[in-house]
């Protein structure tokens, strides 16, 4: 565990890129099961792994400058 408040962050940043690829995967998982039974609900799922994707990318560029 990190002693400083920098150190602190980045394991917090590095908590949420792994929530991020959580999320992607159950999305993944759900749209599959749901796929050809109800394609507007397969759509919003895939509008959420996009958003995932994007706070991912923000969570990394943070990481990066910290």
């Amino acid at each position: 565990m990190a002693g400083n408040t920098r150190g602190r962050i980045k394991e917090h940043l590095e908590g949420m890129h792994k929530n991020c690829d959580w999320l992607r995967q159950h999305v993944i998982d759900t749209t599959d099961l749901i796929q050809d039974k109800n394609p507007k609900l397969s759509e919003a799922m895939t509008g959420i792994g996009v958003v995932a994707d994007q706070l991912d990318e923000l969570i990394k560029g943070l990481y990066a400058t910290i």
